[in-house]
């Protein structure tokens, strides 16, 4: 079964996983050093993070302008 998941839903979830991901990569670079491998992985899968986020603020902002637009033509 799918679950509708809300847009603002969806932005704390990103944000949660994000602010998540910061601490572990911080306690990875304190207990293990910036150039492990563990580290790095970790500062990759931040960047996906992040990046998705971006890419979802942008869209969002696109079809809100969008709507902006159209309602006042």
């Amino acid at each position: 079964m799918l679950t509708k998941v809300s847009e603002v839903g969806q932005w704390i979830d990103l944000s949660e996983c994000i602010l998540n991901k910061r601490r572990e990569l911080i306690d990875l670079g304190m207990n293990y050093g910036l150039l492990n491998k563990k580290t790095i992985q970790c500062s990759q899968d931040l960047d996906k993070l992040i990046n998705l986020y971006m890419k979802k603020r942008i869209s969002a902002h696109y079809f809100l302008l969008k709507a902006i637009y159209i309602n006042n033509h």
